[in-house]
């Protein structure tokens, strides 16, 4: 599987997280550090594009779930997600992750939403 890659860019308010490649355990703690780190210097709303990550092992889905609780609930944070492939938005929708946040079509729905 191809290297994980995460880019991160500011649009407004919102941080919009790309990322690239197979979201297993280093890809799961290489956003959670990037996130985390984005929360602690302030940052409260997200939008996580998974475009280039059409698969996720459970591991990776563990620590999604974690940033999202960590996000939404003790921050009192915003995540909205797009570009899931059809397995990863069944596998979110399994593990919970999708009960916390919403998924839209186009990052800039997600941009939108997460600002409203």
């Amino acid at each position: 599987m191809a290297e994980f890659k995460i880019e991160s860019v500011q649009e407004g308010n919102v941080l919009v997280v790309r990322t690239t490649g197979y979201l297993d355990e280093p890809g799961g703690a290489a956003l959670k550090d990037a996130c985390e780190k984005a929360l602690t210097a302030g940052h409260l709303r997200y939008v996580l594009n998974l475009t280039g990550t059409p698969v996720i092992n459970s591991t990776g889905l563990s620590m999604l779930l974690d940033l999202m609780v960590k996000i939404i609930d003790y921050n009192d944070g915003k995540v909205a997600l797009t570009g899931l492939s059809k397995l990863t938005k069944t596998a979110l929708q399994m593990t919970g992750v999708l009960n916390l946040c919403q998924n839209f079509p186009t990052e800039a729905e997600a941009v939108a939403a997460v600002n409203a």
